[in-house]
C-alpha cells in the first residue's frame, strides 16, 4: 500500500498518563495512529523510530522538557517541517512565547477540549501535507530547470524590483545574494550588442500587451558567452491592471551549436569547407532572379582537375584529399582577387565558389561588365594552379579544364547553366586539357553524341560487335616474334572500325569495362589455343587489364576459369598493368599479383616512364617485363633526354632481372638505338600494325621481320 494511503501517526508526549490517554482517545476517534512518550528523551527516540506526522508536546516533563525536545527535533534531518503542537497553560504567556521561540508550530491551552484538539491536528496535517507537496513541487521544478538549463524571473516595473531564481543566477554565473535585484542588474549580464534590443522588448510588454520571445547572449563574469531564449508575459488582475511581468531564460547554446552543425553538414563540403552543390544551386538561383530583374550577366565556371584520378590512385586517397584542400585554397584566393571585374552592389562579393564533389568545383561570377571578363578569371585560375603543390614531400603538378556558361544566353536556370558549363568543360578536355572554353551549340551537340555513344557501347557487347586485333612483339636480336599484344576494336555498324580511344572511356563511364575485359581475356586465350592446336607458335598473348578488373573481385577467378576452359598453358598468357593501377593499393596489388604468379601467368608493367614511377616499390612487384612508353621512344630522335631515360630504365630493369620491351617503334633508327642500349624486345609499326587473327597467323610459321644483328 502507498504510504499516502496510511493513516497519519501522532506522537503524544506528556508525563501524565491520564493526559496521554485523553489525547490518544480524541485522536484515534478521527482515524489517526498514536504513539506515546513520557519525557523529552523518549520524544527523540520515538521520532527516530516511528517518524510521526505530528507531535503533540507538553511543556513541563522530566528528564528533558518540551522546549528542549522541540529544539532538538527541529535539529534533526526530518524535523524541520513536522508540525509540533505545544500544550501549555491557558494563561502562561511566557510559555507560549518560549514555545514559538523553540520552533513550535502552534499551541493549545489546557485543559484540553477534545473537539478543538482533533480539529487543530487535522488543520496541522493539512498544512503539513500542503507544505510537503509544495516543497516536492519546488524541488522537481528546480531539478527540471537545472536539467533544461532554464531559470525564471519576475519584474515589477512600478517598484523596479527584479527577482531572479537560483537557476537563473547560476546561468549568469553569480550567487543569488550577489544579484542586484533590478532590471539594470539583469541587463548588465546581457551582451552589450544585444542589451538595447532586450531592454526595448521587455519595456514594451506592458504598453503593447504582447508577450516576448527573443534570443540573446549572456556574458559570464569570466568573459565567455552563451545564448538564451528569453520569454516573458504580463500578469493582470480581474480589472486588467498589470500586476507584474514574469519570464524565463533558457540556455540554448547546445541547440544553436547543433543547428549550426546541421546547417554546415547540409550546405557545406566537409573536406574543403566550401559550399556544396545544394547551397551553390540555391545561391545561383537567387543570383539569377537578381540578374533577371536588373538585366545583367552572370557567368558559371565549371572546373574539373585533369587526371586527378591518376594522382589519387598513385599517391593514395589521403594525399588526394590534402591536394583538394590546397586546390580549394588557391581557388578562393583567385576568385577573391577577381572582384574587380564586377560592378559593386550592396553585396560586397561578386563571386561564389563551391565544390560539387570529387575533383569538381564551380565558380559563379555576378554583375559582369563584360562576358569576356569570365575568361580573365579562368585564366587567373589556370595560372594559380600551375604552380606545383608540395604535399607530404610530394611535388604535385595540377592542371584544370574549365567550362564557362553565360546567363541568360547559355541557360536561364541553374540546371541549364550547370549543364552548359559542364559541356564546355568537356570541350576543354578534348582541346588538350589545361584550358578554358565557352559554351556553344556545337558543344551541346557533342555532348548529345557522347551520350549516344555510351548507349551504343552497351548495345555493342550484346550484338558482339567487338573484335580483337594482334600486334607482333619482336625480339630485337633475332627478329623473331615473341608475342602478340591483344588490342580491341569496335566494328561499328555505321562508323566502321573504331580504335579503343574512341569508345573505351565511354565503356568505363557506363561501368561495362569489366565485362569487356573478361570477354577480351576469354577470346584471346581461345585464339592462342587455336593457333597452338593448328601448329603455329605464339610464345605469349599480352592483354591489358583495366583498373576495374584488376581491383575487382573477379580477375583471379576469370583467369583460372579461362585457362581451364581453353586449355592454354598459363605461361602463354601475359597481363599488362599500368603503374597507376599497380600502385593504387600496393598491399592489395601484391596479393593479386603473387596469386597470378602462382598460376604461372606472365606479368608486365605498361607505359613505364610516365606519371609517377615508384622505383622504390617496383622490386616488390613480381613482374616479368617492363614496357617503355611510346612517348619516350618517339622523342629519342629529337631529344637527348629521352635516350638517357630509356638507358636508365633498361639498366634498372635488367638489374631486377626484368625483360624490357619498347613500344611505338616506327623507324629503323629507333630500333638501332634500342639495340645499342641493350633493349630486349619491341613492337610498333616498323614490325607490323595491329591485325586480325587470320592475317596475323600468316606471319607465324616462318616470318622473321629482321635478321639477327
Amino acid at each position: 500500500m502507498d504510504n499516502r494511503d496510511k493513516p497519519a501517526t501522532v506522537l503524544v508526549a506528556d508525563d501524565d498518563n491520564a493526559v496521554r490517554q485523553f489525547v490518544r482517545t480524541a485522536i484515534e476517534q478521527i482515524g489517526l495512529n498514536v504513539c506515546e512518550a513520557s519525557n523529552g528523551s523518549e520524544v527523540l527516540e520515538q521520532f527516530t523510530l516511528r517518524h510521526p506526522d505530528v507531535i503533540v508536546l507538553d511543556v513541563m516533563m522530566p528528564v528533558m522538557d518540551g522546549f528542549t525536545a522541540c529544539s532538538k527535533v527541529r535539529g534533526e534531518p526530518r524535523g524541520g517541517q513536522i508540525p509540533i503542537l505545544m500544550m501549555t497553560g491557558l494563561d502562561d504567556a511566557e510559555a507560549i512565547a518560549r514555545a514559538y521561540e523553540h520552533g513550535a508550530t502552534d499551541f493549545i491551552a489546557k485543559p484540553l477540549n477534545p473537539t478543538m484538539l482533533s480539529q487543530r491536528i487535522r488543520y496541522l496535517l493539512r498544512g503539513s501535507q500542503t507544505v510537503r507537496a509544495l516543497l516536492r513541487s519546488e524541488a522537481r521544478l528546480g531539478l527540471a530547470q537545472r536539467i533544461a538549463k532554464i531559470g525564471n524571473w519576475e519584474w515589477q516595473p512600478e517598484s523596479g524590483q527584479f527577482s531572479a531564481s537560483y537557476e537563473l543566477c547560476r546561468l549568469m554565473g553569480i550567487r543569488p545574494q550577489d544579484f542586484g535585484g533590478t532590471l539594470d542588474a539583469f541587463l548588465q549580464a546581457v551582451d552589450a550588442e544585444d542589451r538595447e534590443r532586450v531592454h526595448q522588448t521587455l519595456t514594451s510588454i506592458l504598453p503593447e500587451r504582447t508577450p516576448c520571445d527573443i534570443d540573446h547572449r549572456i556574458v559570464l563574469p569570466n568573459g565567455s558567452e552563451f545564448t538564451v531564449n528569453l520569454q516573458a508575459e504580463a500578469v493582470f488582475d480581474d480589472q486588467l491592471n498589470a500586476l507584474t511581468i514574469v519570464g524565463t531564460a533558457q540556455d540554448i547554446s547546445e541547440r544553436k551549436r547543433s543547428e549550426r552543425e546541421i546547417h554546415r553538414l547540409a550546405y557545406f563540403d566537409s573536406l574543403t569547407g566550401l559550399p556544396n552543390r545544394v547551397l551553390f544551386k540555391d545561391r545561383v538561383t537567387q543570383a539569377i532572379a537578381h540578374a533577371r530583374r536588373y538585366q545583367y550577366n552572370l557567368a558559371l565556371l565549371f572546373l574539373d582537375l585533369d587526371r586527378f584520378k591518376a594522382t589519387n590512385d598513385t599517391l593514395g586517397h589521403h594525399i588526394g584529399d590534402l591536394l583538394l584542400k590546397h586546390v580549394a585554397d588557391r581557388l578562393m584566393d583567385s576568385v577573391r582577387h577577381s572582384d574587380s571585374i564586377g560592378r559593386t552592389t550592396e553585396n560586397d562579393r561578386n563571386h561564389e565558389l563551391a565544390r560539387l564533389g570529387g575533383d569538381e568545383f564551380t565558380v559563379l561570377l555576378t554583375n559582369l561588365r563584360d562576358v569576356q571578363d569570365a575568361g580573365k578569371v579562368a585564366r587567373r585560375i589556370l595560372e594559380a594552379l600551375a604552380r606545383p603543390f608540395v604535399i607530404n614531400g610530394h611535388e604535385i603538378f595540377v592542371t584544370v579544364s574549365i567550362g564557362i556558361a553565360i546567363f541568360p544566353t547559355d541557360g536561364d536556370s541553374v540546371d541549364l547553366l550547370l549543364k552548359s558549363s559542364d559541356t564546355a568543360m568537356y570541350h576543354a578536355k578534348e582541346q588538350g586539357r589545361n584550358n578554358f572554353q565557352y559554351y556553344s551549340n556545337a558543344m551541346n551537340a557533342a555532348a548529345s553524341e557522347r551520350l549516344m555513344l555510351e548507349a551504343e557501347v552497351r548495345q555493342a557487347t550484346e550484338r558482339e560487335e567487338f573484335v580483337l586485333y594482334y600486334q607482333p612483339q619482336i625480339d630485337l636480336r633475332s627478329g623473331r616474334i615473341v608475342g602478340a599484344e591483344v588490342l580491341i576494336r569496335w566494328l561499328h555498324p555505321q562508323r566502321g572500325l573504331l580504335a579503343p580511344n574512341e569508345f573505351l572511356q565511354a565503356a568505363s563511364d557506363t561501368g561495362i569495362i569489366r565485362s569487356i575485359d573478361e570477354w577480351v581475356l576469354r577470346t584471346a586465350c581461345r585464339q592462342a589455343r587455336t593457333w597452338q592446336q593448328r601448329g603455329f607458335t605464339v610464345p605469349c598473348v599480352s592483354i591489358n587489364v583495366s583498373n576495374s578488373l584488376f581491383h575487382g573481385s573477379t580477375l583471379l577467378r576469370a583467369v583460372q576459369e579461362t585457362l581451364d576452359e581453353t586449355g592454354l598453358t598459363a605461361n602463354r598468357l601475359e597481363l599488362e598493368l599500368t603503374e597507376p593501377i599497380a600502385m593504387r593499393n600496393l598491399e592489395a596489388s601484391l596479393t593479386i599479383l603473387h596469386q597470378l604468379k602462382t598460376l604461372g601467368v606472365q606479368l608486365s608493367i605498361d607505359d613505364f616512364g610516365t606519371g609517377y614511377s615508384s622505383l622504390s616499390y617496383l622490386h616488390q612487384l613480381p613482374f616479368n617485363r617492363v614496357k617503355i612508353d611510346h612517348s619516350l621512344i618517339r622523342d629519342m630522335l629529337i631529344k637527348a633526354q629521352p635516350v638517357r631515360i630509356v638507358r636508365a630504365i633498361i639498366a634498372m630493369a635488367h638489374s631486377l632481372q626484368l625483360e624490357v620491351l619498347a613500344e611505338g617503334v616506327e623507324q629503323e633508327q629507333q630500333r638501332e638505338i634500342l639495340i645499342a642500349e641493350g633493349c630486349d624486345q619491341a613492337q610498333g609499326y616498323l614490325f607490323g600494325h595491329p591485325m586480325p587473327a587470320a592475317e596475323f597467323e600468316l606471319h607465324l610459321p616462318t616470318r622473321s621481320f629482321f635478321k639477327a644483328s
